[in-house]
C-alpha cells in the first residue's frame, strides 16, 4: 500500500491507493480535517497512521449482495458453532421476520445505515415483539455485520451505532409448596408424570429430563448424574427427530443430585413397570431408548413438543393455575429457598454458570414470607 496528500478546498486529504483482488489499483480518500497552513507535519502524521490502520486490508469492494441474503448465510455458516436448538432459534427469528423485512426493502449490505436497523426495531415493537426478543433480532444482524467487517465487505459495523430496546426483566410464575402437591397428585398415572416429578424435585431443564439415562442413576450410591440431553433436530429429509446429545448448556450444567428414598423407591418402581412393559409388548416395544427414563408404554421417548403441549391441557382439566412447564424449574428453586438453603447451594442444584441468573431470575418469594415478614415486625415495633 501506498499513500499520499493531496489538497482539495484548503484541507489537507490522505489518498490510499490499494490493489483489488484483481491486481487492480483503487484509491480512497479520507479527510485529515487539517487545513493546509501550518499543518502539513501533523498530516503526515496522520497520513502515516491511517496506511498503518489500512495496510493489513484489502481494498472493499461495492457489493450487491443483499442484507437479508448475507445474514442468512451467516447463519448457516455459523451452524457449526451453536447448539441445535439455538441454530432452530435463529431459522425462526430470520425466516419469519429479518429475512422478509429487508428483503422487501431491498437494502444492500455496503448501504445499510443505522437507521435501517434502527427503523426495523421500531417496526417489530410495533407489532408486539417483546424489547427482549428485539434484542435477539439484533444481536444476530450485529454478528452477520460483525462476520462482513471482518472478511471485508464492509468497513464498519453501524448495528454498534444502534439504540437497542432495554431489556425487560422477565418474571417468571411458580407454584408454591401447595400446588405443587396438588400437581403431583393429579398427575399420578398420567403420560406426563415422570417428566412432571422430576422437574419438581430436581429443577431440571426439559431437555436434561428427556435425557435422564438408567445409567446415569446410581442406586447403590444414591446419585444422579445429569450428563445428557434431549433436543430437537432434523434428519437429512428435513423431518423433526430427538437427538441425543452430551453436551449441556453449560459445563456447571453436568452435575451429581442426591437421590432420596423416596426418590430411590420411585425411580426402582418405574424401571419395574417399564421392564413389564418391554415383557408384554414383545416386538412391539421400541428397544432404542431402553436406557432412558422418560418413555412411554411402547418404549418411545416422550417428546419435547408433547409436554409442551400436553402440560396446560392437564393443568386446565384439573382447574390449576396456568404456568408453563418450565415454571416448574423456578418453582423448585423457589421451594428450595423457602426452605432456607443458599442461593450458592441452589445454583449447583440447577446448574447455572453465574450466581446472578440464580439470584435474578430463578429464585422468587412466596407472599406468604412477607406476610411472615411484616408480622415479624409487628411483633418488634408493635
Amino acid at each position: 500500500m501506498t499513500g499520499s496528500l493531496q489538497v482539495k478546498n484548503n484541507t489537507y486529504y490522505a489518498v490510499l491507493n490499494f490493489k483489488d483482488k484483481t491486481g487492480k489499483r483503487k484509491q480512497k480518500w479520507i479527510s485529515t480535517g487539517l487545513e493546509v497552513r501550518g499543518n502539513k507535519r501533523r498530516a503526515e502524521q496522520v497520513l502515516n497512521e491511517l496506511k498503518a490502520q489500512y495496510s493489513t486490508l484489502e481494498y472493499i469492494e461495492p457489493t450487491r449482495i443483499y442484507l437479508c441474503d448475507f445474514v442468512k448465510e451467516w447463519v448457516e455458516l455459523n451452524k457449526v458453532n451453536i447448539q441445535v436448538t439455538t441454530y432452530d432459534g435463529y431459522i425462526h427469528m430470520l425466516n419469519r421476520h429479518i429475512y422478509p423485512y429487508f428483503k422487501e426493502r431491498c437494502i444492500l449490505l455496503s448501504k445499510v445505515k443505522p437507521i435501517d436497523i434502527q427503523r426495523y426495531h421500531c417496526t417489530k415493537l410495533e407489532e408486539g415483539l417483546s424489547p427482549n426478543t428485539v434484542i435477539k433480532h439484533h444481536a444476530i444482524i450485529r454478528s452477520a455485520l460483525q462476520y462482513g467487517v471482518k472478511n471485508s465487505f464492509i468497513q464498519t459495523n453501524v448495528a454498534d451505532l444502534v439504540d437497542k430496546p432495554k431489556r425487560q426483566r422477565y418474571h417468571a410464575s411458580f407454584y408454591n409448596k401447595d400446588e405443587l402437591n396438588q400437581l403431583l397428585t393429579v398427575a399420578k398415572g398420567h403420560p406426563l408424570e415422570v417428566p412432571i416429578v422430576i422437574a419438581s424435585y430436581y429443577g431440571l431443564r426439559r431437555s436434561e429430563i428427556l435425557g435422564l439415562r438408567w445409567s446415569s442413576i446410581d442406586f447403590e450410591n444414591k446419585l444422579l448424574t445429569v450428563c445428557h440431553k434431549i433436543v430437537r433436530g432434523k434428519d437429512a429429509s428435513g423431518n423433526l427427530i430427538c437427538i441425543s446429545q452430551d453436551k449441556l448448556k453449560s459445563e456447571t450444567s453436568h452435575r451429581q443430585l442426591p437421590l432420596s428414598d423416596t426418590m430411590i423407591t420411585y425411580f426402582k418402581e418405574l424401571k419395574k413397570t417399564a421392564e413389564h412393559n418391554k415383557e408384554i409388548m414383545g416386538n412391539s416395544y421400541n428397544t432404542t431408548y431402553e436406557d432412558f427414563v422418560c418413555v412411554n408404554e411402547l418404549g418411545n421417548l416422550i417428546q419435547p413438543d408433547y409436554i409442551t403441549g400436553t402440560f396446560p391441557k392437564l393443568l386446565e382439566a384439573h382447574n390449576l393455575r396456568k404456568i408453563r412447564f418450565h415454571d416448574l424449574r423456578h418453582s423448585c428453586a423457589t421451594l428450595l429457598l423457602s426452605l432456607g438453603y443458599s442461593l450458592k447451594d441452589i445454583q449447583t442444584w440447577l446448574g447455572h454458570s453465574d450466581f446472578l441468573i440464580t439470584a435474578n431470575t430463578y429464585t422468587h418469594s412466596d407472599f406468604t414470607n412477607y406476610i411472615d415478614m411484616i408480622n415479624s415486625v409487628d411483633r418488634l415495633l408493635g
